[in-house]
């Protein structure tokens, strides 16, 4: 237990470094590694159900891809080029057009990439277990070298993510936002589904640009949904936000280190299905989308005018009268937040998400039982961090709604781990 939590302090960094691409084009509070995973890893369930693809694989393969970045940092292909920080006016045309490289020097600098990585991530899994570290470790490696469909997949989705992602922050206007992630994409991307996938951007983004588009109503929602929940990169945790800190944590981001969470304590679970909570974990507060971010303060919290600082100390105690209604209206708010969310998605896949989003409110099955504790639980690790950083936060309010909702062993023996960090 240990040695899994020093993993997860280790890999919870991924929440605050940005992605290199988009600082060196001057994004301001762009989006971190954690995030993009986030993305990658339901696009990647999405999209690889279509093509009948073993999802659980394909999650898994999306959470691990960059774990490496921990300690080897964001690496782009403007990493390498000289003197990028000297001339600006040549800068911005580098980084708007693309590094032209030929395929010697790739291969040159992608071997150095990548010996560079694998130190990283043996380094980054040498405290976990055995089965767990050749699990994390084959699944990036898959990523790396492409060796089943899944592996070359998800290194599809990811320069599509990247794509999706630079179009979000620069528009479609080619001079605006430049060719590189068009052409870095392109030369992946080679799965017919994921070709029809970037016609469908185009089509939405560039209109008119593709005269041999034919609609594809399924990828059109899909990328439509994938533009919803997009915006979970930029909406900060609200419970973060009333404790006074500065670029706290992001919905986007608990949700990425959540499913890391499912993945380390899942597999001992033999009697609980790991693709139903990976799954459940992505999907569990994307109705935040519509409803934004809540936190067991919201009921009545605004009514209060003096002391917040101490309300905040500890959880509101609520009747089993109150705690009823407060659950109704939340529960009435968020069904009707899916319901938009999914509601053009294929039937099969929408019924899908609305059944885990209500078997995890419900706490209906022992994936969702288990997982709202560790959903606690990574909360509370969130907290000690921030408290390792600001020795005067008090924490005292999560430890409340640990004891008072957490009773498998693994979670509290997790707990265990986690006062030793005080």
């Amino acid at each position: 237990m240990k040695n899994s939590l020093d993993f997860l302090i280790k890999s919870n960094k991924l929440k605050e470094i940005p992605r290199t691409g988009w600082v060196l084009m001057k994004v301001k509070n762009s989006e971190t590694i954690a995030e993009h995973m986030f993305r990658v890893a339901i696009a990647a369930w999405f999209l690889g159900k279509m093509n009948n693809l073993n999802v659980k694989k394909l999650i898994k393969i999306a959470l691990a891809h960059d774990l490496v970045e921990v300690y080897a940092g964001d690496k782009t292909p403007f990493f390498y080029w000289e003197g990028l920080d000297k001339n600006k006016k040549k800068d911005a045309e580098i980084l708007m057009k693309g590094v032209r490289l030929s395929r010697k020097e790739k291969q040159k600098r992608g071997d150095v990439k990548f010996k560079k990585e694998k130190k990283s991530i043996i380094d980054l899994l040498s405290c976990l277990r055995p089965d767990l570290k050749n699990e994390i470790f084959s699944a990036w490696l898959d990523y790396e070298k492409r060796t089943s469909k899944e592996g070359r997949f998800v290194k599809q989705i990811d320069k599509i993510e990247a794509l999706l992602q630079s179009i979000e922050y620069f528009g479609s206007n080619k001079i605006k936002s430049g060719t590189s992630w068009w052409e870095g994409t392109e030369e992946v991307v080679e799965d017919p589904l994921l070709l029809d996938f970037l016609k469908t951007i185009q089509h939405k983004f560039y209109k008119g640009t593709d005269s041999s588009y034919k609609k594809n109503k399924e990828l059109e929602n899909i990328l439509n949904f994938l533009s919803e929940v997009g915006k979970l990169k930029r909406m900060p945790r609200l419970y973060w936000k009333m404790r006074g800190l500065k670029n706290p944590e992001t919905v986007a981001s608990h949700i990425s280190a959540l499913s890391l969470m499912v993945w380390i304590f899942g597999k001992e679970k033999k009697q609980l299905k790991m693709e139903k909570l990976l799954k459940m974990a992505l999907c569990h507060e994307i109705t935040a989308v519509y409803t934004h971010d809540t936190t067991p303060y919201d009921w009545g919290f605004l009514k209060i005018k003096k002391g917040k600082k101490e309300t905040l100390e500890r959880i509101p105690f609520l009747s089993a009268k109150e705690k009823t209604k407060q659950f109704k209206n939340d529960f009435k708010k968020e069904g009707a937040a899916i319901l938009k969310l999914v509601r053009r998605l294929e039937p099969s896949l929408k019924n899908e998400i609305i059944q885990l989003w209500k078997e995890y409110r419900n706490r209906e099955s022992p994936e969702a039982r288990f997982l709202g504790q560790l959903n606690v639980l990574a909360i509370l690790l969130q907290a000690i961090l921030y408290k390792k950083q600001k020795n005067n936060f008090s924490i005292n309010a999560l430890w409340e709604l640990v004891f008072e909702i957490c009773d498998d062993p693994t979670a509290l023996s997790l707990i265990d781990e986690m006062k030793k960090e005080l």
